[in-house]
């Protein structure tokens, strides 16, 4: 069975890299769809600004998953290594738990483990 070797913090500022750069989408979008508007508006000929209506049109629900898909990405890579985190605590404490509750060896031990140290 093949182990996890996630590392926590990394994966954390890797995170906090994506969303530095995901953060700055909505402003690319705005920039690209004003220099569209500007190129439409400059253009001499309705089948150019017709064509560059329909293409923006067209990749308007791509570019949407783009933006959609990296915050799902971003959350679940963080909830998932959030989880890992927990099972780790939680096996630790299950180890803990399991060695308190196991029965002192002397009392098993012939005089109740009292015999000379």
């Amino acid at each position: 069975m093949p182990g996890w070797d996630i590392q926590p913090a990394g994966v954390r500022g890797v995170l906090g890299q994506t969303e530095g750069v995901a953060s700055e989408f909505d402003g690319q979008l705005a920039g690209w769809n004003a220099a569209r508007q500007e190129a439409v508006g400059q253009s001499s000929s309705t089948i150019v600004a017709g064509a560059l209506e329909g293409f923006a049109e067209a990749q308007a629900a791509s570019v949407g998953f783009v933006f959609t898909r990296t915050g799902a990405a971003v959350n679940g890579a963080g909830q998932a290594t959030n989880a890992y985190v927990e099972g780790d605590l939680e096996m630790a404490a299950n180890a803990q738990a399991a060695v308190s509750a196991a029965p002192d060896p002397r009392a098993a031990m012939p005089g109740g483990g009292a015999g000379p140290r």
